[in-house]
């Protein structure tokens, strides 16, 4: 896919500070773009979306890459809601983004990684937003962070709020290697074979007890950063959505900007 789409690279239309941005990418602010680019057409012809256009989209744990992508580059978009436990960040967007197809919304929700102090999610918890009102929901790096209990529950919480003809688009770690060499567990192999130290620290504890164990149905990658890498067996991820309003379309392999994914339509 062309990182360019939707025009040139250019000045950034919406300068985020340094200390609000997350992702692998949040040093280089014009590959974060890119890559919010190339995510968001994937999304939409993934989806049967020529664009954005016309489209409504809610984003959980939706940083602010996209905002970034869609302003800077000019991309279509109907609606484009976003919510995050982020407060800081929501903020900001909230202050320094004035176009009417934007909003955003602060949710107080545990997560061990990115909001320990927070209200656990259950299958209850509601969102400030209208429900059964939009054409995509989707999670990037949102349930790459849960725990299998809060995966759960955060499926069941989305359904409420999607379109009976909208789908599901998130992102999630997938214990496997993969074609394109490009999952977590492949570039985990890659980092044994070139003997890459610092990498072999941060993963091994993991690592290993895959290894010794087989494949475990959810693994806790890096126990000393709790949920920096929630891993699941192919099984156990699938298994999860049963119960939850769900039915699962596909489930897709590694990309460049994103791990597995997986679509799902209202069952």
């Amino acid at each position: 896919m062309n990182g360019n789409i939707g025009g040139p690279v250019s000045d950034l239309t919406l300068e985020v500070p340094k200390g609000l941005r997350r992702g692998k990418l949040r040093w280089n602010q014009q590959r974060s773009v890119a890559s919010g680019v190339e995510l968001l057409q994937l999304m939409a012809t993934s989806l049967g979306h020529a664009s954005l256009a016309n489209v409504s989209v809610l984003d959980v744990g939706c940083g602010c890459k996209f905002t970034q992508a869609i302003l800077d580059r000019g991309l279509p978009v109907g609606q484009y809601t976003g919510i995050d436990v982020y407060a800081d960040m929501i903020e900001f967007l909230r202050a320094e983004v004035s176009d009417p197809r934007f909003a955003f919304h602060h949710i107080n929700t545990h997560n061990a990684m990115y909001n320990p102090e927070g209200i656990p999610l259950s299958a209850e918890t509601t969102l400030p937003v209208e429900q059964g009102s939009f054409d995509i929901v989707c999670g990037f790096s949102l349930f790459t962070h849960l725990a299998p209990h809060d995966y759960v529950s955060m499926l069941k919480v989305l359904r409420r709020y999607v379109k009976p003809t909208g789908h599901l688009f998130f992102s999630l770690f997938i214990n496997e290697e993969t074609p394109g060499g490009l999952g977590r567990v492949d570039r985990f192999k890659k980092a044994m074979q070139k003997a890459d130290q610092a990498r072999l620290d941060k993963y091994r504890s993991g690592f290993e007890t895959t290894q010794r164990e087989g494949i475990p149905d959810f693994l806790d990658a890096i126990p000393e950063q709790p949920l920096r890498v929630a891993m699941y067996s192919r099984e156990y991820a699938l298994k999860l959505v049963e119960g939850t309003g769900w039915r699962i379309d596909s489930v897709n392999d590694p990309l460049e900007h994103i791990q597995h994914y997986m679509i799902c339509s209202p069952a």
